[in-house]
């Protein structure tokens, strides 16, 4: 069976064999196609594809910038403010802190911020928004100033910023002011006797020794005027008196001794007060009062005054009867204060030497001739105070006596304006004072 299957299986192939040759495939080409040369276009440029990520946006920063970095002043009038404005502006992409604000410099140059309308810091600046501070300068002496304003705010890469100004003080100009130093003395003398009952003595006492007060002023050559009132009465007693009245001694002691009939409730300082203010007795108008001399009022007493008004209304009243304070000067002789050993303790005598710069002169001392001699001494001071005619820059006064600079012996006294010489460096008769100084320009 199986060997018959075999033969089958050969048959069928010898049969295939035979019916099928490779050369019944073969069949003659057809001929070929002419050859045609063409041209090959260049191909486009091969697609670049960018195979990289795109960039990540530029983080947010919080930025600053102030106007102006630096300002020049330039040259600034003395005591002349001038006003810079400085912006604070947020530019970047996140809020402005700005945490603190810092000056640094002289005092000429100052910070102002508007704290009211910013309120206090940390200031909190949306992006665009702007903050303004203010630098004022004013300088107060010649000199060049320099001066700093700090901001600091979370501004990374400038945390710290830094402003600066700076300026130069000038003056408006120079003044030159020249006086002559008088030979003699001007000198009006206004003496205050209590005529009450008690100063029989005191009145004696005084003429007996009136020698040692009239001597010294006779010899000095001082240009003199004296006059005496009493405690009651605003009416002179006698003339007035001068270097040239022919008994001046005797009228001196006349008129000194004002006898005991007065009132008892003594008003020295009034009286006084009363004759010299203008039209009384002793005052502007009066023979008695000469507007350029120094002003001297004596008061001798035995009580304490008794005027109604305050010391300082009566010093006062006589002080302005003259170009300037220092012209003015009341000297006392009455009992000490606050204790005294024979007399009533003079409190607003003493007070109103203290107010003046004046003397005060023990009532008690048996040693009337000294006292009296140095009530002429202190008379006799020579002309000390000279006035400026323009407002000076401080700094820049120079004094000097017949071409020589004065480094000490003077001050200026801006209350009357005035240049105040020591009584021990008093300038010599006829000698020229000259005063150099600055003064202020008109500000702009």
């Amino acid at each position: 069976m199986r060997w018959g299957n075999l033969f089958f299986i050969l048959g069928l192939l010898t049969a295939c064999k035979s019916d099928y040759h490779i050369s019944d495939l073969v069949v003659d080409a057809p001929d070929a196609p002419p050859v045609v040369e063409t041209t090959i276009p260049d191909r486009d440029p091969p697609l670049i594809v960018n195979t990289e990520t795109d960039p990540e946006p530029p983080e947010l920063t919080a930025e600053i910038e102030v106007t102006p970095v630096f300002h020049e002043f330039g040259d600034t009038l003395l005591e002349c403010p001038m006003e810079l404005m400085i912006e604070i502006k947020s530019v970047g992409g996140l809020d402005l802190i700005v945490d603190k604000l810092h000056y640094s410099g002289p005092d000429d140059l100052a910070m102002n911020v508007d704290y009211l309308a910013y309120g206090g810091l940390p200031w909190i600046l949306v992006p665009g928004a702007s903050a303004f501070i203010s630098v004022e300068y004013m300088p107060n002496e010649e000199d060049y100033h320099l001066g700093y304003v700090t901001v600091d705010s979370n501004d990374l890469t400038d945390p710290s910023v830094i402003i600066g100004q700076d300026g130069e003080g000038i003056r408006g100009g120079d003044v030159t002011d020249e006086f002559i130093q008088e030979e003699q003395v001007m000198l009006d003398i206004l003496f205050v006797i209590d005529n009450s009952c008690s100063m029989s003595d005191e009145q004696t006492e005084l003429a007996s020794n009136a020698d040692l007060f009239i001597n010294p002023l006779s010899i000095s050559g001082a240009d003199f005027h004296i006059g005496v009132i009493t405690t009651d009465s605003t009416m002179l007693r006698g003339n007035v008196m001068t270097p040239t009245s022919p008994s001046l001694l005797l009228d001196f002691q006349n008129a000194i001794v004002a006898g005991t009939s007065g009132n008892a409730t003594e008003k020295g300082l009034q009286m006084a007060r009363d004759a010299l203010l203008p039209g009384g007795t002793a005052g502007l108008g009066s023979v008695f009062f000469r507007e350029a001399a120094n002003l001297a009022v004596i008061i001798v007493s035995d009580e304490d005054d008794f005027s109604l008004d305050p010391v300082t209304n009566y010093v006062s009243d006589m002080m302005a009867t003259k170009s300037s304070g220092t012209l003015f000067s009341l000297h006392s002789v009455a009992g000490l204060y606050p204790s005294s050993s024979c007399a009533d303790p003079a409190e607003r005598y003493d007070e109103a030497v203290f107010l003046s710069s004046g003397q005060f002169f023990d009532i008690c001392t048996s040693d009337w001739g000294y006292q009296v001699e140095q009530l002429a001494e202190d008379s006799l001071v020579p002309i000390l105070q000279y006035l400026l005619s323009d407002d000076p820059i401080v700094d820049s006064i120079e004094v000097y006596i017949d071409g020589l600079l004065m480094t000490e012996g003077w001050y200026y006294d801006p209350s009357t304006n005035s240049i105040n010489f020591d009584v021990d460096y008093a300038p010599p008769a006829d000698s020229l004072i000259e005063v150099d100084y600055g003064i202020y320009g008109e500000c702009p």
